[in-house]
């Protein structure tokens, strides 16, 4: 999926976008996610009228909510008709999933509520969910509460990890490995990519309860179920051994408490794998996760050569880093120096 940053816009409506803009623009863009305007107008020239009447928006502010999508480029005005642009069609309909419609747009909802009374939280060391009265909305607490929440969150996942899952098998080499535990795996995506690309690997996804129940699903639309296989577990308090790789992608670490429990599951010659977008050694990147750390009023974020670091002080030796997609990162370090027996490819 390819990132709806500011330059995909119009040159002329770039030029008038300041700091206050881009935020009222972004809340007017997440807001036609949430009512799925641009869905719905998919295929569609339709006046505001009656897209007021499919997104439950009445009078004038329809047509003033129409007119600012108009402005910045999303919408296009023939006479009373409405309809998407090319831009709208490629970056909200064929390269985002219904999945990263509603959950996504909930999540930066979420965002801007936190940001709102950044100041209290910098000031008084409370947290936005304590200033505001309400529910944190930690995703794993939700999954466990609402399996339909859990299953559009993981296909969310699933659809937007496809990038990187096929960038991590261009890139990993997993030549003389036999097993491998995908962590946190979600959907199994990453799981899928190593093994299509590895015919004689098999993985296991360890997750929540909600999680699995749909990663199974998807392994078994694959038709995979005979190389991947699901696990209920919690990552914090044990590491299954029996494998020979173990796996984080995306996946928010313990630290070195957890990376020693992974050194201890692993048999000598074992590998460790991340993938994530850890942040850049100078901090600059990825903003996103910089800005994350405000909104969780908390700072757990490493950059790449902490992680280096951390697999080090772990015990891990030949430990390797690299940037495959993007911002995304993969780190690898081995229990010792020797490699596992090179496995046969029949």
């Amino acid at each position: 999926m390819t990132e709806f940053t500011l330059d995909k816009l119009p040159r002329k409506i770039l030029s008038r976008i300041d700091l206050q803009t881009a935020f009222m623009i972004s809340s007017c863009v997440v807001a036609a996610e949430r009512l799925q305007v641009f869905r719905k107008l998919k295929g569609k020239r339709l006046s505001a009228t009656a897209i007021g009447r499919m997104i439950g928006v009445r009078g004038w502010r329809a047509e003033a909510f129409l007119a600012a999508l108009t402005a910045v480029g999303l919408l296009k005005k023939t006479g009373k008709l409405y309809s998407n642009t090319a831009l709208t069609n490629k970056f909200f309909i064929r390269e985002r999933s219904i999945f990263w419609t509603t959950r996504f747009s909930e999540a930066c909802r979420r965002e801007y509520r936190a940001f709102s009374v950044l100041e209290e939280m910098l000031t008084t060391g409370q947290s936005y969910a304590s200033i505001l009265g309400i529910d944190s909305g930690d995703y794993i607490e939700a999954m466990k509460k609402d399996q339909q929440w859990a299953h559009d969150f993981t296909y969310m996942l699933y659809y937007d990890h496809l990038p990187h899952a096929k960038a991590l098998a261009k890139s990993l080499d997993l030549s003389g490995y036999h097993s491998v535990l995908d962590v946190g795996g979600g959907s199994g995506v990453m799981s899928m990519a190593l093994v299509r690309r590895y015919k004689y690997i098999k993985a296991c996804v360890l997750d929540i309860e909600p999680v699995t129940i749909v990663a199974k699903k998807i392994i078994s639309k694959a038709r995979l179920t005979r190389r991947i296989s699901t696990t209920v577990g919690d990552m914090t308090k044990h590491i299954p051994a029996g494998y020979d790789v173990v796996m984080f992608c995306d996946a928010e670490l313990g630290g070195v408490k957890t990376l020693k429990m992974v050194y201890d599951s692993l048999p000598e010659g074992g590998l460790v794998v991340f993938v994530d977008d850890f942040s850049s050694d100078d901090w600059t990147i990825p903003l996103y996760r910089l800005m994350w750390q405000l909104r969780s009023n908390s700072f757990w974020l490493k950059n790449r050569r902490q992680m280096v670091a951390m697999l080090r002080e772990s015990g891990f030796k030949a430990v390797r880093s690299r940037r495959i997609y993007k911002d995304t990162w993969l780190l690898t370090g081995r229990k010792g120096l020797a490699r596992r027996p090179r496995a046969s490819r029949k």
